[in-house]
Formats: structure tokens, sequence, C-alpha cells
């Protein structure tokens, strides 16, 4: 999937407004506008911005230009408009974001979709977060959508579970994936849960299929920012089939084997690196902290692959080692930080490649806790 790099009106941008110079010059104008406007006027302009704020509080834009056309335009403020100063000093509360861009997504792999059988998905819309679409199919069923609507393509009837959407659900769906198209972003797909059976799966004697549709719409709550007061246990695991991004399970289940590691090496396990929309950046930090390195730290430019779900998420060259320190400043011993950087040639042989072969290998199969794995003998 394409990323963009978007703004975004975080939704704490209110109460930070209200505590800012900006919300004080909006509220007390200098002396000069004082006298020459009306003070219904002034009243119009504050009531119109707090009101933008609040519409757009959570909303993602492809710009800060983009952000100040949809939040401001045709706002009258009283019928002189916003003061140019309390525009800019509601856009210097956009915050930078990575999303989903425009993207063309292809079928899912057969093999990927043995292992996903019939799954629940939803549509996600990045701008401001909301699912706006709900759906049971097989296949590359979540994807139909986009296609139908982008590129006229008929949907795969045999891959759709369930009663067929009447047309006005078709149409609105249509309609709002075009907008996010049109607007420079890409729709989010999520699949819920999969694995869970056929459509005349009636496991429900012994409440397995009421559990199942439980933890599916607590995950579909927990996508869409909303608290819930009873939540599922968070402890589900991956092979149990909870959310995850589309691309993200068709790339775990179709992951070709990687080629053979370096003899001497290391593989950590960072579960935050499966996020699809993960910067190199962000990839870089997660994966360079607090590791029993042992010997390894002696290997000049020791190779770090960074693993999630089996799949190598990048690989970096160590340059130098130092004591990790924790969030209250102290150094723990025995846990180390490598700063180095992406080592380019083996990233372009080895991410997108799974090393579930080489964790099957491990004496109890499965990486560890802790989630150092040195590989090689060092002196």
């Amino acid at each position: 999937m394409s990323l963009v790099e978007a703004v975004e009106l975080p939704r704490s941008a209110m109460g930070t407004f209200l505590d800012s110079p900006t919300f004080a010059e909006l509220m007390v104008p200098p002396d000069e506008r004082a006298e020459l406007i009306d003070p219904r006027v002034r009243t119009a302009e504050v009531v119109d911005v707090l009101h933008a704020i609040d519409r757009f509080t959570g909303r993602r834009f492809v710009s800060r230009e983009r952000a100040g056309e949809l939040i401001f335009g045709g706002l009258l403020g009283g019928g002189i408009g916003i003061r140019e100063e309390i525009v800019e000093g509601v856009l210097d509360l956009l915050e930078p974001v990575t999303v989903p861009g425009p993207a063309r997504f292809a079928p899912i792999p057969l093999e990927a979709q043995d292992r996903l059988g019939v799954y629940v998905y939803a549509l996600l819309d990045p701008r401001d977060g909301e699912v706006f679409y709900v759906g049971a199919g097989r296949g590359s069923r979540v994807y139909q959508h986009v296609w139908s609507a982008l590129a006229g393509t008929s949907p795969d009837p045999s891959e759709v579970v369930g009663t067929p959407d009447p047309a006005e659900v078709t149409s609105a769906t249509t309609d709002r994936i075009t907008d996010i198209d049109a607007d420079g972003f890409g729709v989010e797909h999520w699949i819920l849960r999969h694995g869970i059976g056929g459509e005349d799966d009636t496991d429900t004697d012994d409440g397995r299929g009421a559990d199942v549709m439980r933890q599916a719409l607590t995950d579909l709550a927990g996508i869409a920012g909303i608290e819930l007061v009873a939540d599922v246990d968070g402890d589900d695991p991956p092979s149990a089939g909870g959310a995850r991004r589309a691309e993200e399970l068709a790339l775990r289940y179709s992951a070709p084997l990687a080629p053979p590691l370096p003899d001497v090496c290391a593989v950590v396990k960072v579960n935050a690196a499966a996020d699809p929309d993960a910067s190199a950046e962000q990839l870089y930090e997660w994966s360079r902290s607090g590791w029993r390195a042992g010997r390894h730290r002696a290997v000049d430019g020791l190779p770090v692959f960074v693993v999630a779900d089996d799949i190598i998420r990048a690989v970096h060259r160590v340059e130098h080692w130092e004591p990790f320190v924790d969030e209250h400043g102290v150094k723990v011993a025995r846990l180390w930080t490598y700063s180095g950087a992406p080592d380019v040639e083996s990233e372009g042989r080895y991410v997108g490649t799974s090393l579930r072969e080489v964790r099957v290998q491990r004496s109890d199969g499965r990486w560890t806790r802790h989630g150092w794995h040195p590989y090689g003998q060092v002196g």
C-alpha cells in the first residue's frame, strides 16, 4: 500500500486552542477592531471558529492548505470573515500523520485466501477514522468495493457471503470511496475475524459463535476509536484471527520463505512493526532498544533483522551500542540499545519474506518473550 504524509486536527485540539494566545486574541481583539465592529459580529466569529474546530476534530487532510479550505471555507464570521491570524493559529494545531494513499489492491493470493476462509471485514475512511461499511466475504471480497467504485469492475458473487447489498447501500458505499479517493486518500481495509466457518456455520450451542461476534464487534469499536465500558481481554493471539489490516494478513499468509540468514546476525521480534503504515524511521526507533545483546555486541556491522508475525520488516546494520536507559533515566543492567542505519541491499532481499521455518526450528518453535535472538558463534 502507498502511504501519504498528511495532517490531522487532533482530538485534543479544542482544549489546546482554548488555552492558547490565539483564543485570547479571538475573545479580546485589538482596541481598534473592538471599536469598529459590532459585538454581535465578534460573537459570531467566536462561535464560527469554535464550531469549526469541534466539527473537524480528528479529521485528516492531505495538506495544511486543504485543511484551511475545508475548516474555514464558507465561514462568514459575522459577515466579515475569520481573521487571518486566527485561521493560522488554528492551523498551527495540525499534527503530521502518515495514512494510506490511493491504491489499487491486487487480489489476495490463493494461499492466503485458503487461510482466511470466510471473514468479517470493515472499510474505514482514513480522513476521520469512521467505519462506513461492514460485510462478510471470502477470497478478495474485502477489496471488491474499491475495485467497483474506482475501476468499474463487477463484484464476484461467489465471494459474497450473506445477502447482497441493496442498491442504496452500494450507491452510498461507492460515493464514499470516490470521495476518499478524490481527497487524495485510500480506504483502509480491516479483517475483523477470519476462518470463522461458512455461511451455514451455526456454532453457537456452546457460546463460541457469540464470543466470536463479541470479539469482532469489540475490535470494530477499537478501530473506530470507540471506548467500551466492558472490553474483551486483550490477549487474543494473532493466530486466533483478531482484527488486522487486510494487506497485512495477505502478506502473513502468502509471504515466501526468507533466503538463508547470514552466518552471524540477530533477529529481533517487534510486534509493532506489523503496522503496515509504519515508516522506516518508526521501525528503527521501535527496534533499537532494550536488547540482551551479549557477545554479539562485538560483531562489527552486525545485521539485525526486525520481525513481526514471522515477516521481516526491516534490516539494520549496527554501528555502535550503548547501555539501555529507561524512562526514568536509569541504566538497566545487561540491556543495550544499538545505533545504526537501514541496510538497503539486505532489505531489498529480505523484507516481506517469512522466517516461519527459522522459528519452527527453534527448540520450542517460538520466538522468545524478550525478543532478542542471536545467530552464529561469536568468540
